[in-house]
């Protein structure tokens, strides 16, 4: 009996320990001339966990890695935004990018973030998709 009870004290700790450390991460996306990326999805992806913040109308978003808002685990993160497209469904409509797509992948976007033990601030700034006559489009 008294060594069960051991064992639930000790697995209740290691929760309540674990579960407090995570840290808030929030933060404004916007273009590189100011204006507020209205929608879409930052991800912090790390090499075990991954977390998610969606972009509200104002441009400001707050990361989530179980529960909404409840932060992130202290360590380093690639960062990928995912500025929604439109189109590229069955109906044949072209596929448009809000933002340039190498946001849309960690590994090609450029972005990093070291997350501590204090709140973290990260604001990020994208740019606008390569227009189609740099692609060679009309």
């Amino acid at each position: 009996m008294k060594t069960s009870k051991l064992v639930l004290g000790l697995v209740l700790c290691f929760l309540v320990i674990g579960c407090s450390q995570r840290t808030s991460v929030r933060g404004t996306v916007r273009y590189d001339d100011g204006e507020p990326l209205t929608w879409g999805v930052v991800k912090f992806v790390g090499p075990k966990i991954q977390a998610t913040g969606k972009i509200r109308k104002d441009g400001t978003y707050v990361m989530d890695e179980l529960n909404p808002r409840d932060g992130v685990t202290p360590g380093t993160y690639q960062i990928a935004v995912a500025g929604l497209t439109t189109g590229g469904g069955d109906d044949g409509t072209p596929l448009t990018w809000h933002i340039d797509p190498k946001f849309d992948n960690p590994g090609t976007s450029g972005l990093t973030c070291e997350v501590g033990k204090k709140s973290v601030v990260y604001d990020i700034t994208v740019t606008r998709p390569p227009s189609a006559s740099a692609r060679g489009g009309r």
